[in-house]
């Protein structure tokens, strides 16, 4: 009987032009999109520094000369430009006392904030650069290269044994989007069954409401991780942690499943639905945007269930993460897919 309302929901699933053209459209233009974007990493990147009271420095003339180089008016204003921009790669704080000691051909130890995905050649590369422009300042001292320490300080993620490509930062965002359309499709179909008596007249009958439910949860599921199964396939992305990848996705699912109870439970109509799908998408998103463009990225993000999903896809797909490095995440997409089931179907159960 559970099968039967299944097939039964899935015909009118795609019975629906909206959905049926959305769903087919949405999987090839998102893998459009995908092998469209550059695949490779542009590091081609340039050096900022922050020099206290530059006109009294004698670096201050040498680093204006180097044509990657860019000084700063403060320490915040070099580090907001390194977290919000990918303009710079490396960024040095040089105070009063330390440009006095270079001066003098002292050793001295410099903070160097290094953005997410350096390569260590190019860290000898600025260390280079650094004594150069030192020698360029005191040609007369020749500065040597072990004068310079530096405390190394990766600003987020270090990804410098695989710097990410716009193609991979973009894969959690894709999935995220393709999943959470089936929101908008299965809470339409629980709150239609309930706007024209569909899921009174079947309750009343011999089937039971918490088969009604589970028959619900079952299309969303099929949907929900059919899709990701195919566009993960293709991509291509099938192998790394096959089982942790399948179970992430699976978990994601349930998490859209439970938001769908969740809004059908509140909406009144097919209007409804719509409202509170675009609310829920638009917030579900968020965290997906902050993976492509870090500068985004907040620690009230992971007040949004869709950041367990998106963390632990980008980890797992692009940092080859293990169980025990999303174990959390996945614990809160479980929990969270079940309070969201609970908290629908109870609604709904008293709305029948």
């Amino acid at each position: 009987m559970i099968g039967a309302l299944v097939v039964k929901d899935m015909k009118l699933f795609f019975r629906n032009r909206f959905f049926a053209v959305v769903t087919v459209l949405g999987l090839v233009a998102y893998l459009i999109i995908y092998f469209l974007m550059p695949s490779q990493v542009d590091e081609s990147l340039g050096m900022a520094f922050f020099l206290e009271n530059p006109e009294s420095s004698s670096l201050y003339e040498a680093l204006t000369d180097e044509p990657d180089a860019y000084v700063f008016d403060s320490e915040a204003e070099m580090l907001t430009a390194m977290e919000e921009t990918n303009d710079f790669f490396v960024g040095l704080s040089i105070p009063e006392e330390s440009a006095a000691a270079i001066a003098k051909g002292e050793e001295v130890t410099l903070n160097a904030y290094y953005a997410p995905g350096v390569p260590a050649e190019a860290k000898q590369i600025f260390h280079d650069v650094l004594v150069m422009i030192a020698n360029a300042a005191n040609p007369e001292m020749l500065a040597n290269f072990d004068r310079f320490q530096e405390t190394e300080i990766v600003l987020g993620n270090d990804m410098s044994r695989a710097p990410l490509s716009m193609r991979d930062r973009f894969v959690p965002l894709l999935l995220m989007a393709i999943v959470i359309m089936e929101v908008f499709g299965l809470a339409t179909l629980l709150t239609r069954d309930v706007e024209n008596g569909t899921a009174r007249a079947l309750i009343t009958g011999p089937l039971r409401l918490h088969q009604f439910f589970i028959a619900k949860v079952l299309i969303g599921m099929i949907l929900a991780f059919g899709q990701l199964l195919i566009l993960i396939t293709i991509m291509g992305r099938l192998g790394t942690a096959p089982l942790l990848l399948l179970t992430t996705s699976l978990l994601g699912g349930f998490l859209m499943v439970g938001t769908a109870f969740l809004i059908a439970a509140i909406s009144k109509d097919n209007m409804s639905v719509l409202a509170w799908g675009v609310v829920s998408f638009i917030l579900y998103f968020i965290p997906g945007l902050s993976i492509m463009l870090p500068g985004l990225s907040t620690g009230w993000m992971e007040v949004i269930p869709s950041f367990f999903f998106v963390d632990s896809l980008h980890r797992i797909l692009n940092f080859e993460a293990g169980w025990a490095d999303v174990n959390r995440n996945l614990a809160m997409l479980f929990a969270l897919g079940i309070g969201t089931l609970a908290i629908g179907s109870a609604v709904l159960r008293r709305r029948f």
